[in-house]
């Protein structure tokens, strides 16, 4: 809930000069990130701005390798983390794809979808 300025008559005053943010959240969205053994894995698309803080705040307070494994857990859903986490077909190199791609969705990057998955 936003605090609203009022005016010495009590009606808002939604020119005051304070920012106002939070008021329409947008829904999440979730679509197909990768494919492992030819089935699709979704994440979180639209990732909320205070995701990216938390993971930023994580980073900080308890380093990197800590940060990225919540990260992805609170991105992917629960089927797509635990493929990742468990199934020995990915490779290191397809982990660093994943987490660069959660990365750049969070931090707002042009374009980090793979053109595939772009139509479900």
């Amino acid at each position: 809930m936003t605090a609203k300025a009022t005016n010495k008559a009590g009606q808002d005053d939604s020119d005051d000069g304070v920012l106002r943010i939070g008021d329409t959240p947008e829904e999440p969205k979730y679509d197909a990130l990768f494919r492992l053994h030819g089935k699709p894995y979704e994440g979180l698309v639209n990732p909320p701005a205070s995701l990216m803080l938390r993971y930023m705040d994580t980073l900080r307070k308890r380093g990197s390798n800590v940060a990225v494994s919540w990260l992805l857990e609170q991105m992917l859903k629960a089927d797509a983390y635990a493929v990742l986490t468990t199934d020995p077909a990915v490779s290191r190199a397809e982990w660093q794809q994943v987490c660069d791609l959660v990365l750049g969705l969070v931090f707002g990057k042009p374009d980090p979808l793979p053109k595939s998955s772009r139509n479900g």
